[in-house]
C-alpha cells in the first residue's frame, strides 16, 4: 500500500510478551493479497523483545505499522489502538491468530461492507474458527467448539474469532468495556447482539490452542463456565477476585481448579442466604438456557463420526430441542431443577479437587 494512502482495513492486535508470535503474525498478514491494511500493535507492558521485534519487522515495508504502549488489559489496549486507526473498518485480532487462505481479508472486507449497506451499519462480523493444535489427531471436543463458534448466537462468539466492526459502530457501542482486564470480548459480543446483527465472514481464522493444551481443556472449560456464569448473573465480586483464585502449576502450567472452586465457595458463603438462593436460581436459569448445547453436541458427534465438515452439520437434535423443548427450558421449574443439578456438580468438583490437592 502506498505511503499516505488510507488503508482499507485497520488490524488492531493487543500484545503482551508476544515476541515468539510477532514474526509469524507479520509473515501471515503480509501474505494477504489485494487489500491495503495497517497493523496497530497495542502493548500492555511487555518485558520481552516484543517492542524491538515490532520495530525491526515494521521496516520490511509489507504494510504500515503503528506500535503504541498502553495500560495493561485487552479492552484498554484495543480501545487505544482503535483511536489510532486510519481506516473506517476495524479488525480486532489476537497475536496468535492466522489466516491460511491468502484471500481471506480480500473476501471478508467486501462481504462486511455489503452487510453494512443492508443493515445501515448495525452489524459486526467474525470468522469461522479453527484451532491450531500440537497434534493432528481428530478431536470431538475441538470440533464441537469450532462448530459452535459458527452459530449465530451471541453467547458463542469470542474474540479469538476476530471482531470486524466499522469505526462508527464501534464508537456507538461504547467500545470495549475495560473495567476488568478480561471478558471484554464476551461483553461486547452480547451488547452488539442486543442492538445489531452478527455475521459469519466468508473465511476461516486459525487460533492457537496453546492455552487449552497447557492449562488442560477440561480444567479451562470448567473455569470458563464459572466465569461466564458470574458474568451473566452480574456477580462482579467473583470477577474482581479472579486474579487471586486463578493459579497454574509452575512446573507444567496446568490450571489448578481447587483455588478457583474454593474461592468461589467462600465468596458465595459470605453473602446472606437470600442472596445465595437468588444466585443459584439465576445460575439455574442461565444453565437451563444452554441445554440446547447438549442437543447440538449430539449433532456434532454424528457429523464428526461421519467425517463431515463444520459447515455442513445437520442440526436434527438441535431442531428437535427448538421445536419441543426450548419453551420448557425457560420455565421456573426447569431453572430450579437445573440449579439443584449445578449445585450438586459444584459440590462434587470441590470434593474431587480437594482430594487431588491432598
Amino acid at each position: 500500500m502506498p505511503t499516505g494512502q488510507k488503508p482499507q482495513l485497520s488490524i488492531i492486535v493487543p500484545v503482551l510478551n508476544e515476541a515468539d508470535e510477532l514474526p509469524l503474525l507479520f509473515e501471515n498478514l503480509g501474505n494477504q493479497c489485494a487489500i491495503g491494511i495497517e497493523l496497530i500493535l497495542c502493548d500492555g507492558g511487555s518485558s520481552d523483545e516484543t517492542q524491538l521485534l515490532a520495530e525491526q519487522l515494521s521496516k520490511t515495508g509489507l504494510f504500515p505499522v503503528q506500535y503504541i504502549r498502553t495500560k495493561r488489559g485487552r479492552g484498554c489496549q484495543m480501545n487505544a489502538g482503535a483511536a489510532r486507526a486510519r481506516s473506517d473498518i476495524l479488525l480486532f485480532l489476537h497475536a496468535d491468530s492466522r489466516f491460511f487462505q491468502r484471500d481471506a481479508l480480500e473476501r471478508a472486507v467486501p462481504a462486511f461492507r455489503d452487510a453494512m449497506t443492508k443493515t445501515a451499519g448495525l452489524v459486526a462480523g467474525r470468522f469461522g474458527l479453527r484451532f491450531r493444535r500440537q497434534t493432528s489427531s481428530p478431536s470431538l471436543a475441538y470440533a464441537f467448539y469450532e462448530a459452535k463458534a459458527r452459530l449465530n448466537r451471541a453467547d458463542c462468539i469470542r474474540g479469538d474469532q476476530g471482531f470486524m466492526l466499522s469505526r462508527a459502530f464501534f464508537n456507538q457501542m461504547g467500545q470495549f468495556d475495560d473495567s476488568l482486564p478480561y471478558l471484554e470480548d464476551v461483553r461486547l459480543a452480547l451488547a452488539i447482539a442486543g442492538q445489531a446483527s452478527w455475521i459469519l465472514l466468508p473465511a476461516e481464522i486459525f487460533t492457537s490452542a496453546r492455552r487449552f493444551e497447557t492449562e488442560g481443556l477440561y480444567e479451562r472449560q470448567v473455569a470458563n463456565a464459572i466465569i461466564a456464569n458470574a458474568l451473566i448473573c452480574g456477580w462482579t465480586e467473583l470477577l474482581t477476585s479472579l486474579p487471586d483464585f486463578y493459579r497454574c502449576r509452575a512446573e507444567s502450567g496446568r490450571l489448578e481448579l481447587h483455588p478457583l472452586l474454593n474461592g468461589t465457595r467462600r465468596l458465595i458463603g459470605c453473602n446472606p442466604l437470600q442472596w445465595q438462593l437468588s444466585f443459584w436460581h439465576a445460575t439455574g436459569r442461565h444453565v437451563a438456557a444452554n441445554i440446547w448445547q447438549l442437543f447440538f453436541w449430539m449433532d456434532v458427534r454424528r457429523s464428526f463420526r461421519a467425517g463431515r465438515s463444520r459447515e455442513t452439520i445437520p442440526k436434527r437434535w438441535a431442531y428437535l430441542f427448538d421445536r419441543c423443548l426450548e419453551p420448557l427450558s425457560r420455565t421456573t421449574a426447569m431453572a430450579v431443577m437445573t440449579a439443584a443439578v449445578v449445585w450438586l456438580w459444584f459440590q462434587l468438583l470441590l470434593i474431587t479437587n480437594r482430594r487431588k490437592c491432598g
